[in-house]
C-alpha cells in the first residue's frame, strides 16, 4: 500500500487541535519544520502533504531562484494545497529577508513558518499584513498565515499580539499597506499560531518543554485578557518530538500540535546525503552538543549539532575561540593559522579570503566593502566560510569531508532511534516520513485512549524504591490523609534521582525543575505517577506555577488536606 494513503487510526485524526487542522487544510496536527538549506525539500514536503500533515521547505540558505524553482514544483505537485515555507530572520541581511517576503507575496505562498527571529521586522509584518480586510461583520481576516518558532516568552508576546503601530504607518506611508490593510492589521495577532521549540536541533535554547509550553500557554492568556484574538493562537510542540511517549505528553500538556525535526532529517525523503542518514540513524541521545551558528557566528550563538562521527563542533569552537581573542587572521598565531589551513581550510589563507569577499560582494556589497577596511569582520566572515561550507558537505556527503559535517541535529534522534530498534524504521532505507508520522500518531493516540488502571479494593501499599520502577502504571494511592509535605517531597527526590541516574541525596528540593532537564516524557510519567499516589487529577502547569520540590510538595499537602486539586485555566 502506498504509504501516502494508508489509513491512519480514527484517534490520530482527533489530536490536537481541530482549529490547526481546519486551518491549515491537515488531517493530523502534525506539522515537519523547516531544515535549513533544502534538507527540508520538496520530496519531504510532497511525502507529508499527501499524508494530510503540514510541511515548511526549508528555504533559509537557499537563493532566491532556488527558492522560487521549489515554489514552482511544489504548486504542480499538489495542486489545490497550500505551501508552508521558512522565513529565518536575517539581521545582519534585511534586504534578503525582504526579498525572500516579495518572493512569497508574489507567487501566493499561503504560509511561512518564521524562525529565529527576535524581534519583528518590518518584512514580516508586510507578509503578514498585506492583503488583510475586514468582511462583513467587520472582522479582520488575513491572506496569509504566520506559523512563529520560539523558545523565550519576550519573543513569542509580539506574535500574540498586532503588528507594532510604527512598523504599519511606515509601510502604509511607503505606500506598500493600503489604509484598509493597515487597519485589519491592527486587529489580528502577527502569527496564527506558535511553535514553542524546546530542546532541538540547529537553533535552540534547549528548553524544558514541560516548562516552556505551560509558560506560553499562561503567557497566552494573559494577553487575551487586554487583546481577545490571542486566545485563538494555537501553541505548537518542538524538540524533542520524537516518539509517541513525547507526542502524548505534549498533547496532554495542551499543545493544539506537535512539530518534528530530526527524525525527518534521517528520512529518505530528506535532501541530505546517505552518509549523514546513516550517523543520524546510529546517533544516541548524548550524541549531541552546541557549536557556532554561521549566520550570527559574530554575535556568539550556537545550533546544536550532532557530535559522533564529526569533528565539527570542536573545530566550530577553536574558530569561536580564536575569534574572541585576536583582533584580525594577521594577529593569530603562525602554529594556529598553520592549522587552520592544513585541517579547515584546506587550502592557503588568501584563497579563502578572497571566495569569501567575492561571495560578499555578489550577496551584500556594504558588507563586503567594510570587511575590506574592518579586518575583524573580514575574520568572522572568513570563519563563517568554513561553518557554512560543513553543512553543504554533509548535505552533499563529501567523502573527503566527513569529519567537518555539520548536522543540525537533537537529542530526539536518539529517543527515536531506540524507539525503532526492532522495527522496520530500525533501517534508514525503511524511514519514509509519511509512515513514520502515521506511527508516531497512531501509536500516541493509543498511549492517551488507554484507560487507566481501576483502584484497587485493598489498602495502598509503600511504593516501591526508584530502582524497582517500572514504565508501568504506578502502585496504588494511599488514603490522602496518610501524606505529609516532607512525605512527597521524598518521594519527588526519588523520582527525579531515579529517572536522571542520580543519588536522592543529589537532588536539591530547593531547585527549580527546569534546572535538573527532565524531558516532558519523564516529567509527565512523574505527574502521572503522582496523580496515582495522592489519588489526584493533577494540571502539568503545577510545574510552572510550584517550580520547585519544595514549593510544589507544599502545595500538594495543601491539596491533598482539603481534597481538591488546583488546576490553572489554559487556552
Amino acid at each position: 500500500m502506498n504509504q501516502a494513503s494508508s489509513p491512519i487510526a480514527r484517534g490520530a485524526e482527533q489530536l490536537g487541535s481541530a482549529a490547526f487542522r481546519q486551518r491549515h487544510g491537515l488531517r493530523l496536527a502534525y506539522m515537519a519544520g523547516a531544515m535549513a538549506n533544502g534538507i527540508a525539500g520538496e520530496e519531504l514536503v510532497i511525502a507529508l502533504s499527501r499524508a494530510g500533515c503540514l510541511a515548511s521547505f526549508g528555504a533559509a540558505g537557499l537563493s532566491l531562484e532556488r527558492v522560487g524553482d521549489a515554489i514552482a514544483r511544489l504548486r504542480a505537485e499538489l495542486p489545490g494545497k497550500p505551501l508552508c515555507f521558512n522565513l529565518i530572520h536575517t539581521p545582519d541581511d534585511p534586504a534578503l529577508e525582504r526579498a525572500l517576503v516579495d518572493l512569497y507575496l508574489r507567487h501566493g505562498v499561503e504560509t511561512i513558518e518564521a524562525s529565529a527571529f527576535m524581534a519583528l521586522s518590518p518584512a514580516i509584518v508586510l507578509y503578514r499584513a498585506k492583503g488583510a480586510r475586514l468582511d462583513d461583520a467587520g472582522n479582520a481576516v488575513a491572506r496569509q498565515r504566520v506559523i512563529a518558532k520560539v523558545s523565550r516568552r519576550e519573543v513569542a508576546e509580539p506574535f500574540f499580539r498586532p503588528a507594532p503601530d510604527a512598523i504599519l504607518d511606515a509601510l502604509q506611508a511607503a505606500g506598500e499597506l493600503s489604509a484598509q490593510e493597515a487597519a485589519a492589521a491592527r486587529l489580528l495577532p502577527v502569527a496564527d499560531d506558535v511553535t514553542v521549540e524546546a530542546d532541538s536541533g540547529g537553533h535552540t535554547d534547549r528548553q524544558s518543554l514541560v516548562c516552556a509550553l505551560p509558560a506560553l500557554a499562561l503567557l497566552r492568556r494573559r494577553v487575551a485578557e487586554v487583546f481577545p484574538a490571542a486566545a485563538r493562537v494555537g501553541l505548537g510542540a518542538a524538540g524533542g518530538i520524537s516518539t509517541p511517549a513525547a507526542i502524548a505528553a505534549a498533547f496532554a500538556m495542551g499543545a493544539d500540535y506537535v512539530v518534528t525535526g530530526s527524525v525527518n532529517q534521517a528520512c529518505v525523503e530528506s535532501a541530505t546525503s546517505p552518509a549523514v542518514r546513516k550517523l543520524l540513524a546510529d546517533a544516541d541521545l548524548a550524541d549531541v552538543t552546541m557549536a557556532p551558528a554561521a549566520d550570527m557566528f559574530e554575535l556568539g550563538v550556537q545550533v546544536q549539532v550532532l557530535k559522533r562521527g564529526t569533528l565539527f563542533a570542536v573545530r566550530g569552537a577553536q574558530l569561536a575561540e580564536l575569534y574572541r581573542a585576536h583582533p584580525s587572521l594577521q594577529a593569530i598565531p603562525p602554529a594556529d593559522l598553520a592549522r587552520l589551513e592544513q585541517q579547515l581550510f584546506r587550502q592557503p589563507l588568501a584563497a579563502v579570503e578572497a571566495e569569501t569577499l567575492a561571495f560578499w560582494q555578489q550577496r551584500n556589497p556594504a558588507l563586503a566593502e567594510q570587511a575590506s577596511r574592518e579586518p575583524k569582520v573580514l575574520m568572522g566572515l572568513v570563519f563563517r566560510w568554513y561553518l557554512g561550507q560543513s553543512s553543504r558537505w554533509a548535505i552533499q556527503g563529501a567523502p573527503e569531508r566527513t569529519l567537518d559535517y555539520q548536522v543540525w541535529c537533537g537529542p530526539a534522534m536518539g529517543a527515536f532511534n531506540a524507539w525503532a530498534a526492532g522495527t522496520p524504521f530500525a533501517d534508514p532505507a525503511a524511514r519514509r516520513a509519511a509512515a513514520v508520522a502515521d506511527a508516531l500518531m497512531q501509536a500516541a493516540a493509543q498511549t492517551l485512549s488507554r484507560p487507566a488502571p481501576a483502584a484497587p479494593a485493598a489498602p495502598a501499599v509503600q511504593a516501591p524504591p526508584p530502582q524497582a520502577l517500572r514504565p508501568e502504571p504506578a502502585p496504588a494511592a494511599a488514603p490522602p490523609a496518610s501524606f505529609s509535605a516532607e512525605d512527597i517531597q521524598e518521594w519527588l527526590m526519588e523520582q527525579i534521582a531515579s529517572q536522571l541516574d542520580l543519588s536522592p541525596d543529589d537532588i536539591d528540593p530547593r531547585r527549580t525543575f527546569e534546572s535538573y532537564t527532565l524531558d516532558s516524557t519523564r516529567a509527565l510519567l512523574i505527574l502521572t505517577r503522582l496523580e496515582k499516589r495522592l489519588a489526584l487529577k493533577l494540571s502539568p502547569t503545577l510545574i510552572w506555577n510550584y517550580p520547585t520540590i519544595e514549593t510544589l510538595a507544599t502545595q500538594l499537602c495543601k491539596m491533598v488536606s482539603a481534597k481538591k486539586v488546583d488546576m490553572p485555566s489554559a487556552q
